[in-house]
């Protein structure tokens, strides 16, 4: 039995290895660390900038390290003895490595001033890292690699919703977060997988180090899924938590003031609140909604390119859509458009489509563009009975094009570039929370309802998706226990599907995505605070969660 176990351990510590040595992610991971490693020299020819010192050679040099000089200036003594214990060091500048002969370096001073003497070291403690990288790199992907750096113990990573593969951008983020790195991710396609390219950056004067590329097949990627869904925590505390005083609806987040950071505006139905999470939530900029108006859905885009987001509000408003644009004036959210039908954010598109008092939606949906005014552009072609909120694009790992949808009943569907279903749930999602009933002609019939669908986001090629349990499973009306947000990826041939965040108590009603983070807006069960009424405080109210899914 013994000489099985064995067997059996042997084989797994060989599978082990064989999956490290196949890693790309690992290659990428020791071709970065390979800059850090600590090490400790002396200076023994400055001529200019120009410097030659030596080194204890336990890990090898290589060009494009930087090591911090380091001045010996006055002993220091034991307080009673009066021993001399060493020379107080002080920072004299930073030299970066050119040529490595053996145990000695040449190299040039980029920063303050060095002298025959002089100490030069990276030392033991941690790498304060910025880890950006573009919207095209699969989340995964990224994400191991985030998670293998950390796991090292000698990256401090320093966290930035920043998504970009703008170097300039990048490095400007890098400057203002005050790391001492920068890792920028990009990735283009590849046969049959994706070209992913690490680029290291000095981020005080935006000097690159390291540039390497690695293949990632589509295998690959796959394992890292399933890994990820079985030996991954998939759900967690949330890392923020704000207790809303007043009821509320949708949340969504976005740049209004075009200062880089995100911020979250948050809907009553009526009016839009915005936020800075900061610690607490603090209050920014509101905007008062007309007494009429019911807000129906929300969503933030920078139409116009001007580098800040617009908020847009669609409201039914006495038996009629109207879809307002509002941006950040000063301190006042102003109206710059108006229109008479749905509007919404799709990627870097805005789409439309229009009213209909029986049936809710109308027509085909179509683009809307910026030309000094909102206007009709294109119509949208697809499959039938899809309507405006309905949908996400998805591709793919051949780049084949395809829609994620919903369905009426709350059944999520794929649809290929040909408007064939190729998939269905197994289950629905739990109902929607935006019905209307509509009209019967006569008033003993039932005319069934339409619905303005959740939101659906899609994160690297994931597409989310929010999923109710009923307090009753067959009475779906009364409420709901518990919600949790759900990812989904096509893989060509069938649907992954894992958790993303875990058990939200009462009724999720919206979610919006800020870079790693999911932003959460809650109601509690029966959309009563019942601990509330025993303090005597309002019962009514909202629940803000942000959670991190970075390493979910």
């Amino acid at each position: 039995m013994k000489k099985n176990i064995y067997c059996v351990v042997a084989l797994l510590l060989m599978s082990a290895l064989c999956a490290a040595a196949d890693d790309p992610l690992a290659t990428l991971r020791d071709g970065t660390l390979q800059f850090f490693s600590p090490v400790a020299g002396k200076i023994v020819h400055v001529e200019g900038n120009a410097i030659t010192f030596t080194v204890d050679v336990k890990e090898p040099l290589r060009p494009g390290m930087r090591l911090n000089i380091l001045s010996e200036g006055e002993p220091f003594r034991h307080p009673v003895t009066r021993e001399i214990l060493g020379k107080v060091e002080s920072h004299a500048g930073k030299v970066e490595v050119r040529d490595v002969q053996g145990d000695r370096v040449t190299g040039v001073v980029v920063e303050g001033t060095a002298k025959e003497g002089d100490r030069v070291r990276i030392s033991e403690t941690k790498v304060r890292m910025a880890f950006i990288q573009e919207k095209k790199v699969d989340w995964y992907l990224g994400d191991d690699l985030y998670r293998k750096l950390k796991a090292s113990g000698r990256i401090e990573m320093v966290d930035t919703g920043l998504e970009t593969g703008d170097e300039k951008i990048a490095t400007a983020e890098a400057k203002k977060l005050g790391v001492e790195v920068l890792l920028l991710l990009t990735a283009k396609e590849a046969d049959k997988g994706t070209l992913l390219r690490e680029q290291l950056f000095w981020a005080s004067d935006g000097s690159r180090f390291y540039d390497a590329e690695v293949k990632v097949d589509v295998a690959f990627t796959k394992d890292l899924r399933f890994g990820a869904e079985f030996f991954t925590p998939l759900s967690g505390e949330a890392i923020f938590r704000y207790s809303l005083p007043y009821g509320a609806r949708f949340v969504v987040t976005g740049d209004f003031d075009g200062d880089g950071q995100q911020e979250i505006a948050v809907s009553t139905g009526k009016d839009i609140r915005t936020y800075l999470p900061a610690g607490d939530l603090r209050p920014l900029w509101e905007l008062k909604g007309a007494t009429l108006d019911d807000h129906i859905w929300v969503d933030t885009m920078d139409v116009n390119k001007n580098g800040r987001d617009e908020i847009i509000i669609v409201s039914m408003r006495n038996d009629n859509v109207v879809s307002a644009i509002y941006e950040l004036s000063g301190s006042e959210f102003k109206k710059i458009g108006e229109v008479d039908y749905f509007l919404r954010r799709l990627g870097t598109s805005l789409l439309g489509q229009r009213y209909s008092s029986s049936d809710g939606f109308k027509d085909d949906v179509f683009t809307v563009v910026w030309d000094g005014a909102y206007k009709r552009g294109e119509k949208v072609t697809l499959p039938k009975g899809i309507t405006i909120y309905d949908y996400v694009g998805i591709e793919g790992p051949e780049k084949e094009q395809a829609l994620f949808t919903y369905d009426e009943k709350g059944f999520l569907n794929i649809y290929n570039d040909k408007g064939i279903r190729i998939w269905r749930s197994g289950s629905d999602t739990g109902g929607f929370i935006t019905t209307f009933k509509k009209p019967a002609p006569v008033s003993f019939l039932e005319a069934g309802e339409w619905s303005i669908k959740d939101r659906l986001l899609t994160r690297g090629k994931e597409v989310l998706v929010v999923q109710r349990i009923p307090i009753v499973n067959m009475a779906k009306g009364i409420g709901y226990k518990s919600s949790l947000i759900k990812s989904y990826w096509w893989n060509g041939f069938s649907v992954d599907e894992r958790t993303i965040v875990d058990d939200v108590s009462g009724t999720l009603l919206d979610y919006a995505l800020a870079g790693d983070k999911v932003v959460v807006l809650s109601s509690p069960m029966l959309g009563i605070k019942f601990g509330n009424i025993m303090k005597g405080e309002n019962p009514l109210g909202s629940t803000l969660q942000i959670f991190s899914v970075r390493g979910r």
